[in-house]
């Protein structure tokens, strides 16, 4: 855009601005000129009816003091004297005719009250006070021609209120002894003044011709009876017909800038005076001159931001221009630089543009592609040479396939050529309906991703042999040490050494724990973890738990208890030990976390619309509860939903995300509910596999209920082979064993536990895994190589490997049970029952 018509746009602009601010400025100078026109107005109007009320008052008082004379005849005593009660009865009668006038007093030349309608001011003894200045008497007695005289304010004897007097001399001929004196409040002449009439701000006054006030309005005693500044009528407007002047002066009573008229009255030494302040006569010009410099700026405002948006669209204009040829441009060059192909299309499916190496992908539209080209004509030349083998039919499915995804506008699939190419086709639909196909070789990107493939498994693999491992190692001397500490905690000991003797098995069991954890994560992370489905009782289940974890809820004087609802079906298929897992951490957590109070574990069901069993297991701490914010990073791994907390209770923060990650596992899900220092409601929900229809009753109370039941045989002592390598482990499992009323012979290896099942009667072999010479799966399958009974033995595995794949291979090994380490002396115990009960029923 040229610099020309940018100077003709802002030109336009200003001078439109220009015109605009002249219009203006001429109709607030017109509205200025009214305002006062309407200003002066009403001021000579109002000030035209004060006069007039003031000359009617004025003169009514003055007609009756002239009358006087007649009036008093009746009272004129022989010899010019005077009768004061006559005299006053006919004041008394004249006063209460005119409510204007107060009092009628007939004073001598000397200033004492001879009569008055109010007798109270009668001086017979010369010595009161009528309240007439004595100057104002003088002024009416030197009169040679009685006219009517008005006094300054005084105060009134009888009232003490400001009042005026009029007066005129009294008497026949020029030798005239008396003076009748009317007294009028100034308050009366006020009210005169002010009329019916209210304008805001205006101000009247009644004046002497020298500036002397008598009375205004408002009232202002401060300014009674003195002189005000002299009215300046250098600037005075004369109104045609004789019009009172207007002149732009100070105020009368406030000094403020104001238009004041004057207006004489019949009595030439007094005038009335009206003030309106230049503010209220300007009052609504300053709003119209507000609303209309403010109608032309906002139109000036407009106009100069039409002017910018104009200049600003006209620039815009220009750049999209200049972009759209610059991005054509750089499109160009960005297609030729891209190492993929790509095919552009309008919304009509013709061909807008492409890159280089699109043609060296598919050199065989060379001589086909051009602007304006169906897709369908390439779309046909593409299936000639992909399926130059195949049939007519073919070609039109693969084509219709291929024309789908094309207008999906969100499709993608692979082209394998007939060179061995692996094309990576991607179609997106753009705004304005037209089409982009992006095509990539990935045929060595393919062999490439198996190839990290088989190394991401390869590691995967070696991780979880690492983990097995270190699982077996660590296991092993941990069995030794929780052993060998319940054998101490078995034998007598001091309380100093019990208390030590019992932190250690604390510890020994939080490190077990955070193994086991830390073994499910790996499972969960490499999708090893795999459920084992049998049938089970789920009340039976919880009862289990609760059990197991009585003991600890008691060390705590907190209050354990579980109900199963009326229902809840006797008989589930799914994975009990997961399931136990997961409530055994749970309720551990509402224990561990719950200082006072009771933790409760609720076992209700719920019918799906597919005809399985919704599971349900609420447990309810009165715990330390946890925070709103808190919640979101409850479940995730390694977090806690406090570091104080962490640092109190302890713990790895991987339970609960394990606990929801094997839930997920079985198709459920854990919700929580909680609030911080009140408690925490888990909720465990799991969709499950009804057995049967048979239910049972609810029932409630405190675990265990009832011991369970011996296995058959349990009693009676047995003779046990026990194969381990490890010298602490050997003396720690023939205690246990010793302690459970059973005899034990010792091998190191699995040679000799073959050989030694060959040379002595056993009832049961213990089976360590990993040992010296011969592991315990090779041992296992040779001892069920042998003929007869010695084949059926027992077989219970006890080793450190905890994952479950290697439980299930040590079935398939012939084993009949697994006892993991360390050992847990009554799973050890309920293990040995079980397999001799098995025995037993076979027999």
């Amino acid at each position: 855009m040229g610099r020309r018509v940018t100077w003709a746009i802002w030109g336009a602009a200003a001078l439109f601005v220009l015109v605009l601010a002249a219009v203006a400025s001429g109709l607030v100078w017109q509205e200025r000129k009214a305002a006062l026109a309407d200003g002066e107005g009403r001021l000579l109007r109002f000030v035209s009816g004060a006069e007039a009320t003031i000359n009617r008052s004025f003169l009514g008082v003055d007609v009756l003091l002239a009358g006087m004379d007649e009036l008093m005849a009746p009272a004129m005593l022989v010899g010019g004297g005077l009768d004061p009660e006559h005299a006053s009865r006919l004041l008394r009668g004249v006063t209460n005719l005119n409510l204007q006038v107060r009092d009628v007093a007939i004073l001598s030349a000397e200033g004492r009250v001879l009569a008055s309608a109010q007798s109270r001011r009668i001086d017979s003894d010369g010595d009161g006070d009528p309240g007439v200045p004595a100057d104002f008497l003088r002024s009416v007695m030197v009169q040679t021609v009685p006219s009517l005289m008005i006094s300054a304010p005084a105060l009134s004897p009888t009232s003490g209120e400001r009042v005026l007097y009029f007066a005129r001399s009294l008497g026949p001929g020029p030798s005239r002894r008396h003076v009748v004196v009317a007294e009028v409040p100034v308050p009366m002449v006020a009210m005169l003044l002010s009329q019916a009439t209210e304008i805001d701000g205006l101000s009247v006054t009644l004046e002497r011709d020298d500036g002397e006030l008598m009375a205004s309005v408002p009232p202002n005693d401060r300014l009674m009876g003195q002189r005000l500044p002299p009215l300046q009528l250098s600037t005075v407007d004369v109104a045609p017909g004789g019009n009172p002047a207007v002149v732009k002066a100070a105020g009368r009573l406030d000094g403020a800038a104001s238009l004041v008229a004057t207006r004489p009255t019949l009595y030439s030494a007094v005038r009335v005076v009206a003030s309106l302040p230049m503010e209220s006569v300007l009052d609504d010009w300053t709003q119209a001159s507000r609303v209309i410099w403010g109608v032309a700026g906002g139109l000036a405002t407009l106009v100069l931001l039409a002017a910018a948006a104009l200049l600003w669209h006209l620039s815009g204009l220009a750049r999209a221009r200049a972009l759209i040829t610059q991005g054509k441009r750089t499109l160009d060059q960005a297609l030729a630089s891209m190492a993929d192909g790509v095919l552009l299309f309008d919304g009509q499916e013709r061909v807008l543009s492409w890159n280089k190496r699109y043609l060296e992908i598919f050199p065989f539209f060379d001589g086909v592609l051009r602007v304006g080209v169906p897709y369908l004509t390439l779309l046909t030349q593409g299936a000639r040479e992909v399926l130059s083998q195949g049939s007519d039919e073919e070609r039109e499915a693969w084509m219709a396939r291929r024309l789908a995804q094309h207008r999906s506008g969100h499709a993608s699939n692979d082209l394998e050529l007939r060179n061995g190419q692996v094309i990576h086709i991607v179609d997106r639909a753009m705004p304005d309906g037209g089409r982009v196909s992006v095509f990539r070789d990935i045929t060595s990107a393919e062999r490439e991703l198996g190839r990290a493939k088989l190394e991401a498994e390869a590691a995967n693999e070696a991780k979880s042999r690492f983990l097995a491992a270190m699982s077996h190692e660590i296991r092993t001397p941990l069995n030794a040490v929780l052993g060998m500490n319940g054998l101490m905690l078995n034998s007598p000991l001091t309380p100093e050494q019990r208390r030590y003797a019992e932190l250690i098995r604390n510890s020994g069991q939080t490190l077990l724990t955070l193994i086991n954890d830390i073994l499910d994560l790996a499972k969960v992370e490499a999708g090893r973890m795999e459920l084992e489905l049998v049938d089970f009782d789920p009340g039976l289940m919880v009862d289990e738990v609760v059990s197991l974890l009585t003991v600890r809820a008691e060390a705590k004087d907190l209050v354990l208890r579980s109900q199963v609802a009326p229902g809840v079906p006797r008989r589930l298929r799914g994975d009990p030990g997961r399931l136990r897992q997961v409530l055994f951490n749970i309720v551990g957590n509402a224990l561990k976390f719950t200082e006072a109070g009771s933790v409760e574990v609720l076992v209700t069901q719920r019918a799906l619309a597919d005809g399985r069993c919704e599971l349900i297991m609420s447990v309810t701490d009165t715990g330390i509860g946890i925070a709103y914010e808190s919640l979101g990073r409850l479940f995730h791994r390694f977090n806690q939903a406090d570091s104080r907390t962490a640092r109190r209770y302890g713990g790895s923060g991987l339970g609960l995300a394990i606990s929801r990650e094997i839930l997920e596992l079985m198709g459920g899900r854990i919700d929580l509910y909680s609030e911080l220092g009140v408690g925490s409601t888990f909720k465990l929900q799991v969709p499950l596999d009804p057995v049967d229809d048979e239910i049972i009753s609810g029932h409630m109370g405190l675990h265990p209920l009832s011991p369970p039941e011996p296995y058959p045989g349990q009693a009676a002592p047995m003779r046990i082979l026990v194969a381990e390598d490890n010298g602490v482990n050997q003396i720690l499992i023939q205690a246990l064993l010793n302690n459970l009323g059973h005899f034990s012979d010792i091998v190191s290896n699995g040679l000799e536990v073959v050989r030694q099942v060959q040379t002595a009667h056993y009832d049961l072999v213990l089976m360590d895994i990993q040992m010296p010479e011969m592991d315990g799966v090779t041992a296992t399958r040779a001892i069920r190589a042998l003929p007869g009974a010695l084949g059926q033995i027992p077989i219970i595995a006890m080793t450190a490997n905890a994952m479950v794949e290697e439980r299930a291979a040590y079935l398939a090994a012939g084993m009949n049970d697994h006892v993991p380490k360390p050992i847990d002396v009554a799973l050890l115990k309920a293990t040995l029952g079980r397999v001799r009960a098995g025995l037993a029923s076979d027999g």
